[in-house]
């Protein structure tokens, strides 16, 4: 006759430890998750296609009247101070400071004063302090369609545009808005008629910088990742010792 298999001491009790561990690594491994989220959701950028109340700007006229030739490097200071540096992807290309309506016949506003890239490619513009949006409106040289790119260090975006002459503050807007603050971004076209990427303009930068929200840095949500791991390690030998 089969005899009873009797349960060894203290069974129950681990199978109950066993399954509070599993159920506070998976607790754990979903806040890991978060935080891994929440890390990539602080560098999330979007696209601006509609030009907002800056808090500052980069007004072009600072480099000279209509005609004058931009070095590549060229410095520049914005309205509120703030010094940066721009340059032109093309070694040795030079920009050219034109005026909407005199050398320039294209859609910004009558007389609006811009950095004309005249062939030297796309246009980065580096500043000393970071910024939540940065934006400018964009025309391609030769008339028709065009798609305009704008990227900073987190990635780029485009929007498509159309180059008709109209004189009338038309030109589209393409800006760049990020929840972690924006210290460089580039201008380019990745199209345009006769295949003149390397030829546009852009308008006055618009810069905002308005308050950031306070999110914590990935080195940071790491930080607190390793100490909840800690704990759970802590809590889970104090919990043998007690057994």
């Amino acid at each position: 006759m089969r005899s009873a298999l009797k349960p060894k001491a203290g069974s129950g009790f681990h199978a109950t430890e066993v399954r509070m561990r599993s159920m506070m690594m998976k607790k754990l491994s979903a806040v890991l998750l978060a935080l891994a989220l929440s890390a990539v959701a602080a560098h999330a950028d979007s696209l601006v296609t509609t030009q907002p109340t800056g808090t500052d700007s980069v007004v072009w006229s600072q480099l000279g009247p209509a005609g004058t030739s931009i070095p590549n490097p060229f410095s520049f200071t914005t309205t509120d101070g703030v010094t940066g540096a721009g340059s032109y992807a093309n070694t040795g290309g030079t920009g050219s400071v034109a005026e909407q309506g005199y050398d320039w016949g294209g859609n910004f506003y009558p007389a609006e004063i811009l950095n004309w890239t005249d062939y030297s490619g796309a246009l980065t513009l580096d500043f000393a302090e970071g910024y939540a949006q940065i934006g400018a409106q964009i025309d391609s040289d030769d008339y028709g369609d065009f798609t305009a790119q704008i990227c900073d260090v987190n990635g780029c975006f485009t929007e498509d545009g159309d180059a008709t002459g109209a004189n009338n503050g038309s030109a589209i807007y393409i800006g760049i808005e990020a929840t972690s603050p924006i210290d460089w971004v580039t201008f380019s076209l990745t199209s345009a008629p006769s295949d003149s990427v390397d030829d546009f303009a852009i308008g006055t930068v618009t810069l905002v910088n308005a308050p950031l929200a306070t999110t914590p840095e990935p080195g940071s949500l790491l930080l607190l990742g390793t100490g909840l791991l800690a704990l759970l390690g802590l809590v889970m030998r104090r919990q043998m010792a007690a057994a």
